[in-house]
């Protein structure tokens, strides 16, 4: 039973630099009585506005900002409770994570906005261009959304209630044994490994916890959601979990095309940043020749 529910859990989640042009990093801005750390660099037109995963912060994007900041806008943001953003909110929803995204985008006066979001920011992907779609110009999921969202069924959420009470208990030793377990292949790089768990560990277990819960709240909605795009579903996603496509081109309004990263765990844009910024890229060059 265990097994089956990292498997569920995974499923979930899965759910310094020579840059060129303006640089703007280690910047707050105040959003939604909120304060928001971005680092912001480029001139071009198109922006690529990149949202981290749980437990991490905008740093991850370094690679990525150092490639793209010749050629496009790129911005880089901590989610409020994570990395340099503030932690002062009750109200820890998906929701409230889009609505922070549109007036983020609205405030700095992004144009021709890509979205561009890592494990559970692929929900939040969802919600923006269902709810903002004319903030957006395409939306682009990083190793996430890998397979339409079902309801859990009631002996799965009893599982999930027994995951969170092993986090609840022992929230250091819960993430670091199941980072090694299920978020990178035997061959990963162990200095990689400790980053990640060093990250979950140093975050508030407390907000953690209750982001996790907001994140199963809102794959139970997925397919409603994805009903409902305006945009066109891009995924650069690892191979290991293979991409359920053809669910995906069916449920999705606007379709979905997956471009895979082989070799690499969930954080393929810090693994192999040269192969995932590539990848990356073509996938930039799909949404502009639309």
């Amino acid at each position: 039973m265990k097994t089956r529910l990292f498997i569920l859990l995974t499923a979930l989640v899965l759910l310094s630099c020579n840059q060129q042009g303006e640089q703007k990093n280690g910047t707050n801005i105040k959003i939604n009585d909120v304060d928001i750390g971005f680092d912001q660099c480029g001139k071009e037109d198109t922006t690529l506005l990149f949202v981290h995963g749980w437990c991490i912060n905008k740093e991850y994007w370094n690679s990525q900002k150092n490639y793209f900041c010749d050629k496009y806008k790129v911005v880089t943001l901590d989610l409020p409770g994570f990395g340099k953003s503030d932690k002062a909110r009750t109200n820890w929803t998906f929701e409230q994570y889009a609505d922070d995204i549109n007036k983020f985008i609205t405030e700095k006066k992004l144009k021709n906005v890509i979205l561009i979001g890592h494990s559970m920011s692929g929900d939040i992907l969802l919600l923006v261009d269902t709810k903002y779609p004319s903030s957006l110009i395409g939306i682009v999921g990083i190793d996430n959304l890998k397979s339409p969202g079902t309801k859990n069924t009631e002996e799965q959420a009893k599982e999930l209630e027994g995951f969170f009470a092993m986090m609840d208990s022992s929230f250091s030793g819960t993430v670091e044994m199941y980072t090694k377990q299920y978020l990178f292949p035997p061959t990963a790089d162990s200095a990689i490994v400790k980053r990640v768990i060093n990250d979950f560990k140093n975050n508030d277990s407390v907000i953690a916890i209750k982001v996790l819960r907001a994140l199963v709240d809102v794959s139970q909605k997925e397919r409603d959601l994805m009903q409902q795009l305006k945009h066109k579903l891009y995924l650069v996603n690892s191979d290991p979990a293979p991409t359920a496509i053809d669910s995906l081109r069916k449920y999705c309004k606007a379709s979905a095309e997956v471009v895979y990263i082989k070799g690499t765990g969930h954080y393929p844009m810090i693994e192999r940043p040269a192969e995932f910024n590539a990848a990356l890229e073509k996938v930039i060059r799909m949404i502009g020749e639309k």
